[in-house]
């Protein structure tokens, strides 16, 4: 996984990464994408790994109670799925912070959860 949107502490402002720049130039249309949100350490890390992409490991999970994912990170390949209308498209994974930590406030977790949907 790669950052795909993180948060420059100093401008206190959201910034998107390069490399998922030029990884998304690299995707055919047509394009879906698949993201997760919610509160913090409840395990949308280890979902979209065990779930999603069948793997024990790809987005950071942990096992404290301090939030490991920063930002909205990117699985750096796309996953082949079907709409309902039957056509074939590729699939981004997005993974994102979680909201509700002690170190955020509510106006960062409303901005996390807006990029995520």
């Amino acid at each position: 996984a790669i950052p795909l949107i993180t948060v420059d502490e100093i401008k206190k402002e959201f910034v998107v990464n390069n490399e998922a720049i030029e990884f998304l130039r690299t995707v055919e249309s047509p394009l879906g994408v698949v993201a997760v949100a919610g509160n913090y350490r409840t395990g949308k890390s280890f979902l979209l790994n065990r779930g999603l992409l069948n793997r024990n490991s790809g987005f950071g999970v942990g096992s404290t109670v301090n939030a490991c994912t920063k930002g909205l990170w990117l699985w750096k390949k796309v996953v082949k799925g079907i709409t309902p209308d039957g056509e074939e498209i590729n699939t981004l994974i997005v993974d994102s912070e979680g909201l509700g930590a002690f170190e955020e406030d509510s106006n960062h977790d409303a901005r996390i959860f807006s990029l995520a949907i």
